[in-house]
């Protein structure tokens, strides 16, 4: 299974290459999570493309602990209406692998549209909402449980710090057969730059269940980060 989430990650880099052959920044983060009571080691790597129109991100993200690993692959575009650029389309794609959760391998999907509420100097705001779906034992099943999801997300870029805000919500709007999947998931990211693209970073994620018979979780972390520009010339 793990061979084929790198697969993956091949396939989507290759694929987004020879679409938008122009510069892209990447970023790499190492450092310590904690998750409950259990603490550990994490790794990050993204690779990031955006436009006056376009938005392309590709996301990998994994942390071990004492018993139990987490790792998180997730590829986003998004696309600026050009007529009414305020406006965006979007869409989101990953795959999950949790032993803490249960979980073998979760397959998520989402698309919809975004808009722009404030965009400034130093930063942006913008809300989303569409259809999603996702397949909690992608290996062995083949249910689907649908979603409406509305996001909001809030960049800042200071002149010593960064932040990032997301909020996000999915109703669950399919059959209910085991328990209720509707959730709101949170994170906050606080960046501090230093020289030559090091950073030191802090990350504060939570996935809140709502149905009484489910579990949340929650991660911190903490990590030294870099970041640099990619020249591909596929």
């Amino acid at each position: 299974m793990i061979r084929a989430l790198f697969l993956l990650i091949f396939l989507t880099v290759s694929t987004i290459a020879q679409s938008d052959s122009l510069r892209w920044k990447h970023y790499a983060r190492g450092g310590m999570v904690s998750a409950d009571t259990s603490n550990g080691g994490f790794s990050y790597y993204r690779i990031n493309r955006r436009t006056e129109t376009t938005f392309r991100d590709l996301r990998f993200f994994a942390y071990g602990l004492k018993a139990d690993t987490f790792i998180y692959i997730r590829y986003k575009s998004s696309d600026k209406y050009r007529t009414r650029p305020q406006f965006y389309r979007y869409t989101t794609t990953s795959y999950r692998k949790n032993t803490r959760a249960g979980v073998s391998l979760q397959y998520h999907f989402n698309q919809g549209f975004g808009l722009f509420l404030k965009e400034y100097k130093n930063g942006r705001m913008n809300f989303e909402v569409g259809h999603a779906f996702d397949m909690s034992d992608y290996l062995n099943e083949e249910r689907k449980t649908s979603y409406i999801k509305t996001g909001f997300f809030w960049d800042y870029d200071a002149s010593r710090f960064s932040t990032k805000l997301e909020l996000e919500h999915f109703q669950q709007i399919s059959e209910i057969n085991v328990s209720d999947l509707s959730r709101n998931q949170y994170m906050f990211e606080l960046i501090i730059p230093f020289k030559n693209g090091v950073s030191i970073n802090m990350n504060y994620e939570l996935e809140d269940y709502l149905g009484k018979d489910q579990t949340s979780a929650s991660s911190i972390t903490f990590a030294v980060g870099w970041r640099g520009n990619l020249k591909w010339t596929f």
